[in-house]
């Protein structure tokens, strides 16, 4: 076969193992069902989307670049931190976006089942973004640690990725502030501990979406097992 089409072949395996075409399919859902709402109303609503969904395909990015590296650098653990702190930095990105469905309302100019399936269009293409990666690098823990570890992972990222959307949804921080005002981040995130019965609206909120990334993480992971080492055939007796 020729290079360039082993080449070419190559990357699009690469991409199918982790979803690259459904999740762009998703995304193109959104922008168009967006542009339709924009030709519909002539009016601009819900820019944010866009937005959003930017910050969401971030931390798919950085799964996609830390895989690619781990099959040409299996051993090379020490190579993907950088990019595995940017990957967790930016992955409650992707789940703040089923919280973007507070905006939903009632507009004279488009109806109200309209904004509801564009809203939930994005929400569940955040959500996907967000499975799909952390089952990449929970794959690439696994290859690491070992299973046991792998799931210990992403359980705790899952948590913190219920606490990192509250910041974002409740306190307005964005995922950069951790560089520009980590200390600030730091006193506002210990509120919800510090003062529990003044933040009982807070901690529910933490509790109920990080129900829902559980579950949803749980039923992917069901549906779609995590890869396995290929077993070596057994040797022919006598060979």
């Amino acid at each position: 076969m020729d290079p360039l089409c082993q080449t070419v072949l190559r990357i699009h395996r690469f991409f199918s193992r982790h979803l690259f075409y459904p999740i762009a399919l998703s995304t193109a859902l959104v922008f168009i069902f967006f542009g339709a709402r924009i030709y519909w109303s002539q009016k601009v609503a819900y820019t944010f989307l866009v937005w959003n969904l930017f910050l969401a395909w971030l931390p798919y990015g950085f799964s996609l670049l830390i895989a690619a590296l781990h099959e040409r650098f299996p051993r090379a653990w020490w190579a993907l931190f950088p990019f595995a702190a940017l990957w967790l930095l930016f992955l409650p990105n992707a789940f703040y976006i089923t919280t973007d469905l507070i905006h939903l309302k009632h507009r004279p100019d488009i109806p109200l089942w309209y904004d509801a399936g564009l809203l939930s269009i994005a929400a569940w293409t955040g959500i996907f973004l967000a499975v799909v990666s952390l089952q990449t690098i929970q794959e690439v823990v696994s290859d690491f640690l070992g299973a046991l570890a792998g799931w210990l992972f992403a359980l705790a990222v899952i948590a913190m990725s219920g606490y990192g959307v509250y910041l974002g949804r409740f306190l307005r921080w964005n995922s950069w502030d951790v560089l520009s005002d980590p200390l600030g981040i730091l006193a506002d995130s210990l509120i919800p501990i510090t003062n529990p019965r003044s933040s009982l609206d807070k901690l529910v909120f933490m509790a109920m979406y990080t129900s829902l990334f559980l579950v949803t993480y749980l039923t992917f992971s069901w549906m779609r097992p995590l890869k396995r080492p290929t077993e070596t055939p057994p040797t022919p007796a006598g060979g």
